[in-house]
């Protein structure tokens, strides 16, 4: 009789386990303390707390009275392409919609500005086409030189939806305290942070209300007349223009690891890799709904 009577009370308390655990993951984390959006997994303690299954990628949401606060691991080589060039879009909606209310997208390039894809060229040919040109691929130095000259200039982030910032494109040294910042980590990973002031969303803040987020990884757009080596890598964001890594670039160089003993070449020597245009052109996003933070 004492055995019919325990069953259902274990199946009783593993069935609230498991729904307390399902609720703390529904509801987002404080930050961790003295925060600081740099391109560097360290304040996170090296790990983000939520894995999206479908689409292989770790990720964190966290606020506090002030601010949303995201970061996201990159390790897949194209997708990483694909931000550097079109850019991250991390898309919010207060009232739980799947419907972007509110977004910003970083990096985006300014027209004119060489895009990423020589960065990554094959020896074989200017462009990763056997014999395209005849010019010789950069080496490492010549790539690392090529990439700190563009951090410094590719600072640009755009906002949409926005009724308090006045330009559909500020850089990451804006008065309005959005911030964003991209690295490459010593592992070649590719680390995107981001911090948006609440009050920019107009919406009450209380952990009783599902927020959505959409987190977009934007597909690369060719150019209607590409430039000789240019290739396809003029990409989204602002009219389909290059990409940026600025804002959170300590040091200016390629963060910890650099270009070499890891950076963007993982597992690929010198960048020896032809990328899939036709992949590079898609973009790939999900939605997550959370209840923010009330501490």
């Amino acid at each position: 009789m004492k055995a019919l009577l325990v069953a259902p009370f274990a199946a009783s308390l593993l069935m609230a386990t498991y729904a307390h655990g399902q609720n703390k993951q529904d509801h987002l984390q404080p930050p961790p303390a003295g925060i600081s959006i740099d391109g560097s997994l360290k304040d996170w303690g090296d790990s983000l707390r939520y894995y999206n299954e479908d689409k292989k990628l770790y990720y964190s949401l966290a606020n506090d009275q002030e601010n949303l606060y995201m970061a996201m691991r990159v390790n897949d080589l194209t997708e990483q392409r694909r931000i550097l060039a079109a850019g991250l879009t991390l898309g919010v909606n207060p009232k739980g919609k799947k419907k972007e209310t509110y977004s910003i997208t970083f990096p985006v390039g300014e027209t004119g500005n060489a895009p990423f894809g020589d960065i990554h060229r094959r020896n074989d040919g200017g462009d990763g086409k056997d014999g395209a040109d005849n010019r010789p691929s950069p080496d490492a130095d010549a790539r690392e030189e090529m990439m700190r000259a563009r951090l410094t200039k590719l600072r640009n982030i755009k906002v949409t939806g926005f009724p308090d910032i006045e330009s559909e494109v500020i850089t990451t040294a804006n008065t309005y305290g959005i911030k964003t910042a991209i690295d490459i980590d010593k592992d070649g990973y590719l680390v995107y942070e981001a911090a948006i002031p609440l009050k920019f969303f107009h919406a009450e803040i209380n952990d009783k209300n599902e927020w959505a987020f959409n987190f977009k990884i934007n597909g690369i757009s060719a150019p209607s007349h590409p430039q000789q080596g240019e290739g396809m890598e003029r990409g989204g964001g602002m009219r389909g223009g290059g990409g940026g890594m600025g804002g959170g670039m300590r040091g200016g160089g390629m963060g910890r690891g650099g270009m070499r003993g890891g950076g963007m070449n993982r597992g690929g020597g010198n960048g020896e890799r032809n990328f899939d245009m036709g992949e590079l052109g898609k973009s790939v996003d999900f939605w997550q709904k959370f209840k923010l933070s009330a501490q």
